[in-house]
């Protein structure tokens, strides 16, 4: 007796025919000629609950259509219609209308059997096309209906019940069926959450089920390893910053060898700088030095003021020296320079370095080649409109932001101290630096720096040892308006008679669509009248100013933008200007080329415009024609010169038209004279001694009847000579070039003419 778990394990295939009707382990047919394969075979192991796809083919020898013709599977006449019919005849769209009759593979789907609970049914505890369905324990997916040339059956499986399962692909052929049987173990589904640590779940994957982990003493290294790297590396980073602010405090590479700083013996500005009255004590020391001296005039009314300027690690740098009998780099001027050499930003001038060294103390930072606002301002060579304005005054806003951020007031704020660099960006200058600037002997100032600073210092400086952030808020509200009016913000009338408290009154600013004219003055307005409230605490932040600028700002682009924007509109402008002046110089090119060509011959006179050497030419066949006039000397005797002169103009403007018929060249005038020639430049073969008698009949002819402008009855007669030879031609002289002709022809045609009648 031999155990078994399939119909398969008797002769070795995974599938096996029974007839359509009472199926049973014992009654399997001879499938004939049909035969099963898996494609995709059920997999070896499965979750229950969780689907997965198979795939199996169904395939149908001829030799089989002839068996199931002979043994009645397939009521069909012979093998060949019965081939027909399951190849081709479609099927029901409806599955459960397909049968024998009208399909040939009329059903097609997969049984699944959990091998524990076949005892139960008896037929062996085999599975077979015999299960039924239960629904719960033994189940069948879908059934399908085909043609047998559909090959590839696919199926969707899922399955519940835990241990191995036996599965089957059914199809039923006619009045046969054949099943295809795999084996699936079907895994128990892992519910976490459900309390049961089951053998696929663990503490890793499921602690609420099987508790937390205990870490592993690996674990547990690289738990604490990183927090103590984090750690070890947070407090040396603190302590390397520490280092670095003592470092930097101690740091003296900032400190610049006056002698090793190149000094710069002219005036640097690149605009009108400020204009300032001229005082013998003007020329104060810490502003301007005997490099770049004060140049005033008794018959100036102001003059000019600059900057001293250096060379300093192969760049332009200014330098402003400060007037001390001693210096000591103490604790409080170290900290002043490692704040300012902390600070960073586009709107700061930046610093450089200082001398340290009595009498050469000095204070070396950044150079910006356009000058100060103030120059800008006051020079009306240079077109500003509002969009230049307003950048001006962000920049200047940005900057001030920025120091008040940083805990610095700048305390001597004006448009002299904000700078303007190459690309039109506003810097702030002589900023910081309190104990480093002050001077110990400073010479006296003139009456009007006195009075200017006066102007851009807020009310309650007065009663205030230091400077803080809403004076410097002040001091931006008189920039704001020396923008607006491009003007001095002294009183225009009586400047050494105004008071201490006197305030520029405010600007009136009209709004329209020109270019110079204010986008937005009523904003405008209002922000200077509230930077300069007499209450310090009604004055608004740098922050706020920021914000109340960047709404009035109609264009909100760079400088260098807009400077790219004047200059296109400049070079459309100037590309108009040069096509019109160069279609001018053609026209004026194309009237000395006409004068020249009638002077010289083209191609000589190409050579010389070029240059080249003309050289002489010998022509072997050449007519030429000599002229006069008959009785000149008489004629000329009894006229005046000026009726001379008209006479051979008319005359020989005449000439001129008639010989433009004829392929002749004109030689030359002199007095009465006339010489022609043919053949002569442009050499013409035989044809120029016709060319040369057409024209002097033309000539005679015209003679006839030419009227002398003040002898209207006095007749023209001329005498002419022409005779044809050889002659050489060749450029005379290069003040004032002759195309001349020589030769025994040119004195034969000349002697006929001085014979003639």
């Amino acid at each position: 007796m031999i155990l078994v778990e399939g119909w398969h394990d008797l002769d070795n295939k995974d599938y096996d025919c029974w007839p359509l009707e009472k199926p049973d382990e014992y009654n399997m047919l001879d499938c004939g000629g049909l035969e099963m394969a898996w494609v995709q075979r059920p997999p070896e192991k499965a979750v229950s609950g969780e689907f997965f796809n198979v795939t199996y083919a169904v395939f149908a020898s001829d030799s089989f259509y002839q068996y199931a013709v002979q043994n009645g599977i397939l009521s069909h006449s012979n093998a060949t219609v019965a081939k027909e019919f399951c190849e081709d005849h479609e099927c029901p769209a409806i599955w459960k209308d397909a049968n024998g009759e009208n399909c040939c593979v009329h059903h097609a789907n997969i049984h699944s059997c959990p091998l524990a609970f076949m005892v139960s049914i008896g037929k062996g505890g085999i599975c077979g096309p015999w299960i039924p369905d239960d629904g719960q324990i033994f189940t069948h997916t879908l059934s399908t209906a085909g043609k047998m040339s559909q090959r590839n059956w696919t199926a969707k499986v899922v399955l519940v019940h835990v241990g191995v399962t036996s599965l089957i692909a059914h199809i039923k052929v006619g009045k046969m069926q054949v099943a295809l049987e795999a084996k699936t173990t079907v895994l128990p589904a892992v519910v976490c959450g459900d309390g049961l640590c089951e053998e696929e779940e663990g503490c890793s994957i499921c602690p609420a089920d099987c508790g937390e982990c205990i870490l592993s003493a690996d674990d547990r290294i690289a738990i604490v390893l990183p927090i103590c790297l984090f750690c070890t590396g947070f407090i040396l980073t603190v302590i390397w910053f520490q280092y670095q602010k003592q470092k930097m405090f101690w740091d003296e590479s900032w400190i610049i060898d006056f002698t090793c700083m190149k000094q710069d013996h002219i005036i640097r500005t690149a605009t009108e700088s400020m204009m300032i009255p001229p005082t013998l004590s003007d020329c104060n020391a810490s502003c301007i030095t005997t490099l770049s001296s004060c140049t005033a005039a008794a018959n100036l009314s102001r003059k000019q003021y600059f900057t001293q300027t250096g060379t300093y690690d192969g760049r332009t740098v200014a330098v402003k020296k400060i007037m001390k009998k001693t210096f000591t780099l103490s604790k409080s001027i170290r900290k002043e320079v490692k704040q300012v050499r902390e600070l960073d930003h586009p709107n700061l001038c930046k610093f450089i370095g200082g001398c340290v060294e009595v009498p050469n103390v000095a204070i070396v930072t950044e150079y910006c080649p356009k000058g100060s606002l103030s120059d800008v301002l006051l020079n009306e060579d240079i077109p500003l409109n509002w969009g230049f304005r307003f950048s001006f005054a962000t920049d200047i806003a940005h900057g001030m932001a920025y120091l008040h951020h940083h805990k610095i007031c700048h305390g001597r704020l004006k448009s002299s101290n904000c700078v303007i660099d190459d690309r039109w960006v506003c810097k702030i200058a002589d900023y910081g630096l309190q104990s480093y600037r002050k001077e110990e002997s400073p010479e006296g100032s003139s009456s009007y720096q006195q009075h200017l600073i006066q102007i851009y210092t807020a009310p309650e400086m007065h009663s205030l040892s230091e400077p803080n952030s809403m004076t410097d808020v002040y001091s931006y509200a008189i920039i704001l308006l020396e923008i607006a009016t491009r003007s001095d913000p002294m009183p225009k009338d009586d400047m050494h008679s105004a008071e201490y408290s006197w305030c520029p009154p405010l600007a009136e600013l009209i709004s329209g669509e020109a270019e110079n004219s204010c986008p937005c003055p009523t904003d405008y307005i209002e922000l200077i009248r509230r930077c300069r409230k007499h209450n310090p605490t009604q004055r608004p932040t740098f922050e706020q100013v920021k914000k109340m600028l960047y709404k009035m700002n109609p264009n909100k682009v760079s400088p260098v933008d807009m400077m790219m924007t004047l200059m296109e509109k400049y070079s459309k402008h100037l590309e108009i200007l040069v096509s019109e002046r160069t279609q001018d110089l053609m026209h004026e090119k194309q009237k000395t080329d006409r004068l020249l060509y009638s002077m010289l011959p083209k191609q000589v006179a190409d050579d010389l415009r070029k240059g080249k050497h003309a050289q002489a030419q010998s022509y072997l066949s050449a007519t030429i024609y000599f002229s006069d006039i008959v009785g000149f000397t008489q004629l000329s005797s009894s006229s005046t010169p000026y009726q001379v002169v008209d006479l051979l103009n008319k005359l020989y403007t005449t000439f001129d038209e008639i010989i433009d018929n004829y392929d002749v060249y004109k030689v030359e005038t002199i007095g009465d004279a006339y010489m022609v020639v043919s053949g002569v430049p442009k050499e013409n073969g035989i044809l120029h001694a016709g060319e040369i008698a057409s024209m002097a009949l033309d000539l005679l002819d015209v003679c006839k009847t030419f009227k002398i402008p003040h002898r209207p009855n006095t007749p023209l007669k001329i005498r002419a000579g022409i005779h044809s030879g050889a002659v050489v031609a060749g450029v005379v002289g290069t003040k004032m070039p002759r195309y001349c002709l020589f030769g025994d022809t040119v004195n034969t045609a000349s002697r006929m003419e001085s014979t003639g009648e």
